[in-house]
């Protein structure tokens, strides 16, 4: 089967409703174009991608972990931690209206939530250099690639991603669940509370408890049980 980045973007173009099982199948087929088929290409060489993390949400699928954004698909977005995201097709409304602040007008800059909005991204957690084997093992030092570009004039060598020219070896993963995805709160309603405060015009409560239990629902079962949101390189150990 002949693999391309056309047939990629269109995986990763996931609308507002698509139904849970849908977005799962594509998590699915779009996890095996990244561990199996594409490479960043980068200024001093091509890098494959050796872990990464699902985020997305949608009406039928309420992560509100994710980050909201405006992207078409397969865009890059260094989002609010300086790590790299492999954007998924996303569409939020966003409340431009300017707000005073002692006595200056800036703007509030806060998303909207709404039946009609879906956004996400693919965290890009590990890469390795596959001339040297050098392996990039963070998500900050994953950025590393995409740190500095020229100022002065719009011809860049931003990275790439693409299918690669040659096969790949073939590697195994395991799927463990994604790292810190509390970050600094204790509990599932304080990170919800956080996101919610950071980035989104207020809710109401109702709205704020359905999106709490969404989200216990998709730590507590889903993401460790029935489906796969990290795909991890299972490195084989020193003998």
């Amino acid at each position: 089967m002949n693999r391309n980045i056309d047939e990629l973007r269109t995986l990763m173009s996931i609308s507002a409703n698509a139904s849970e099982s849908k977005i799962m199948e594509a998590f699915d087929s779009i996890a095996d174009y990244l561990k199996n088929y594409c490479v960043i290409k980068a200024k001093d060489g091509e890098y494959r991608i050796l872990d990464f993390e699902f985020y997305f949400f949608n009406q039928n699928h309420q992560d509100i972990t994710t980050h909201p954004r405006n992207s078409e698909a397969l865009c890059w977005y260094i989002n609010d931690f300086g790590g790299i995201d492999l954007n998924f097709k996303s569409e939020i409304k966003i409340n431009k209206d300017p707000i005073k602040k002692k006595g200056i007008e800036i703007y509030s800059y806060k998303y909207i939530l709404s039946e009609d909005s879906y956004f996400g991204g693919i965290l890009i957690r590990q890469i390795q250099r596959l001339s040297d084997k050098v392996i990039f093992d963070s998500p900050l030092k994953v950025a590393e690639l995409f740190r500095t570009f020229n100022a002065s004039h719009q011809l860049q060598n931003i990275p790439i991603l693409i299918i690669a020219p040659e096969s790949l070896e073939k590697l195994e993963f395991t799927c463990p669940v994604r790292h810190n995805i509390l970050g600094s709160h204790k509990n599932i309603e304080k990170k919800v509370e956080y996101n919610l405060k950071a980035c989104f015009e207020e809710v109401d409560e109702s709205k704020k408890e359905s999106l709490i239990k969404n989200l216990q629902d998709i730590l507590s079962d889903k993401e460790s049980k029935n489906h796969s949101y990290r795909y991890c390189w299972a490195a084989p150990k020193a003998k």
